[in-house]
């Protein structure tokens, strides 16, 4: 079961790299360097409850609209 995690938390990483890396917004920022730390704290430690609680602030902030005056955006 600690593999399962550990998989899962890397792909979170991956994820919230991939929104690091496309248009910006601060609050996705924050949350994807939030969710990449306890991930990375998930997969030291096998806690699971890291990984949950990163995800659901990635999911939550993942859920916000773009502004439309964002150049890029």
């Amino acid at each position: 079961m600690l593999y399962v995690i550990q998989v899962l938390a890397a792909i979170q990483i991956g994820l919230a790299i991939g929104v690091l890396l496309g248009p910006r917004h601060p609050v996705r920022l924050g949350s994807s360097i939030l969710a990449i730390v306890l991930a990375l704290a998930t997969i030291v430690t096998g806690a699971w409850l890291y990984l949950a609680i990163g995800t659901a602030i990635f999911v939550l902030t993942m859920g916000m609209r773009h502004s439309q005056h964002i150049v890029g955006g």
